[in-house]
């Protein structure tokens, strides 16, 4: 038997049906609001976290990951035709200015301290700088985190040339796919004009090696444009990275922060070109395309911070080792044993992350020996006296290019060595980055034999 439905009823129900859609759709949209608000509170945290312990490259993932999950649904993807500036420039560019033509730089073999790990003779070898350029260009979309720009139906990367796209790895936070000479770009909501302005945002920006040895250098190249010429920075770096750029400074310009999730449209833009080549390649050392540094523009960025700092010059006395005990990856697992025999030879144990920026350059301008596992920290020993000593400690696992520290330390003029330590377990993909230990009675001869 069927019961009889009166009319007040299905009222009823429809009103009752009625409420529950729209209670459905108020906590759908307050959900996914939010995840919208605590993804940017959660983003603001972890950046402050990073600002605090720049060292931490697991706050970089989890920031990038809370980013990419905050903006998907509001960036557009939008296809362009992949190319340099070198390649387009006549087409792409109002003017530009070329430093220096294509120059040679020839690699040497790295020393290991090691007498039972062989390095290849094809380290030694003769690499190819690129072009060192500034150039001017009209009406360029700019974004945060990265070296492509947009112009027209361009897309701008001058980080690599195409025939590397599938060699290397792809640093650039807003590169969605690249086939063949088109790629697929992250486009953010223009949110601001911008008259004109010296293009400095950077792929890995964020990381201090990158930092110093890639991005501050090429403020070699605009010393000839008007002070009142800003520059374009990116907005989320930590403070001691602003802190080395105002002493590059000289001229006072006033800076830009560039922020994420924005586009910036630039009426006229000065790009400097990159002098140095740093790829990440986790798969198998090309030597001679991997890490090619610009002698002349790291010692821009040595000398003019050691002037600047008045720390040119300073009698080298203390002994220093680099702790990378805060990072998430890459550990030495016998820290403790390590630090113990360092300081019984009278070593200071340094965290350079929790140092001002003119902290460390007085530290290690002042250093005559410096141990420290590969890290971005290390990268300081280019403000070190040149008769300075540096031993980096590094993992046996495959993969891992001596040339990253050998090569710099070779651009300043400093002697380098490696001790090779014993992986634990080799990480799949990032071989280099796994976790080791070093060997107490190897470094300890090594100590021998510098009489420390």
């Amino acid at each position: 038997m069927y019961k009889k439905l009166t009319f007040s009823k299905c009222k009823h129900k429809l009103k009752s049906l009625y409420k529950k859609q729209v209670l459905a759709n108020f906590l759908n949209w307050f959900a996914m609001r939010s995840l919208n608000l605590y993804s940017k509170f959660a983003s603001r945290l972890i950046l402050q976290a990073w600002t605090l312990d720049p060292s931490r490259e697991v706050f970089r993932k989890n920031l990038t990951d809370l980013n990419l999950k905050n903006t998907r649904i509001n960036v557009k993807k939008k296809r362009f035709q992949l190319c340099t500036i070198d390649e387009i420039y006549q087409q792409a560019t109002e003017e530009i200015i070329f430093f220096d033509t294509p120059k040679t730089v020839t690699l040497s073999k790295p020393k290991v301290f090691n007498t039972h790990f062989t390095v290849t003779d094809n380290y030694i070898c003769t690499a190819i700088l690129p072009d060192t350029y500034l150039a001017k260009i009209k009406n360029a979309l700019l974004f945060a985190g990265t070296d492509l720009i947009v112009v027209g139906h361009l897309a701008i990367y001058d980080e690599m040339k195409k025939d590397e796209l599938k060699q290397f790895a792809i640093k650039s936070p807003v590169i969605s796919t690249i086939h063949k000479d088109e790629v697929t770009v992250n486009m953010p909501k223009v949110t601001r004009q911008i008259k004109t302005g010296i293009h400095l945002t950077k792929d890995h920006s964020m990381n201090y090696f990158h930092w110093l040895v890639e991005c501050l250098p090429k403020l070699s190249l605009i010393s000839d444009l008007s002070a009142d010429i800003p520059l374009l920075v990116d907005d989320f770096l930590p403070q001691q990275f602003y802190d080395a750029l105002d002493y590059l400074n000289t001229q006072k310009r006033e800076i830009i922060r560039i922020g994420r999730d924005h586009s910036y449209k630039v009426k006229e833009l000065y790009y400097p070109s990159r002098l140095s080549i740093i790829h990440d390649n986790y798969g198998t050392p090309v030597y001679d395309k991997d890490v090619i540094y610009s002698a002349e523009g790291i010692h821009f960025v040595r000398e003019s911070i050691l002037t600047a700092t008045n720390n040119s010059g300073l009698e080298p006395s203390r002994k220093i080792f680099i702790s990378r005990k805060n990072s998430s990856y890459r550990q030495l697992l016998n820290s403790v044993e390590v630090e113990n025999l360092l300081v019984s030879r009278g070593f200071e144990i340094v965290f350079p992350e929790n140092l001002s920026f003119l902290s460390q350059i007085r530290i290690f301008s002042q250093a005559k020996m410096i141990i420290g596992q590969s890290g971005a920290g290390m990268t300081n020993f280019i403000f070190a006296p040149k008769t300075a000593k540096i031993l980096m400690m590094l993992s046996d696992a495959p993969g891992s290019n001596l040339q990253l520290f050998n090569a710099l330390a070779e651009a300043v003029g400093i002697k380098l060595e490696y001790i090779m330590g014993k992986t634990a377990t080799v990480l799949k993909k990032y071989g280099p980055h796994s976790d080791f230990h070093v060997d107490i009675d190897l470094l300890a001869a090594y100590l021998d034999k510098e009489m420390l």
